[in-house]
């Protein structure tokens, strides 16, 4: 099986609705966008249903989804139109933000370390 792990998918979604409008998107388009940054994922694991899910990979990015309700970092799923659409929270994009200056930081300090 090639999904990414739930820790994986969770970050990835937070970084994708910290880059909208709003911070918010249909469902069904993370799905998509998210798939389009594992290249790894198969046919079968994106496109054809499991169980009641959309596919397998639209019920990993779901569980990864209902993990980020529960820390606070996005919303809970609200219905318009009969689509569902997820928000990220302010505790969800400051966590992004904090993540992605941790990652910056350490990148110098192996940078410099490299130099040494």
């Amino acid at each position: 099986m090639a999904i990414p792990h739930d820790d994986d998918i969770q970050f990835e979604v937070l970084k994708l609705l910290s880059k909208v409008p709003a911070g918010t998107m249909y469902c069904m388009d993370v799905y998509r966008e998210l798939a389009k940054r594992y290249p790894q994922l198969t046919e079968d694991e994106v496109e054809f249903r499991y169980k009641n899910s959309v596919s397998h990979w639209a019920n990993r990015v779901q569980f990864a989804r209902w993990h980020l309700i529960e820390k606070g970092f996005i919303y809970r799923p609200y219905v318009m139109n009969d689509r569902g659409f997820w928000t990220i929270t302010e505790a969800g994009r400051r966590w992004v933000f904090e993540s992605e200056v941790i990652a910056e930081n350490l990148l110098i300090e192996l940078g410099n370390f490299n130099k040494d």
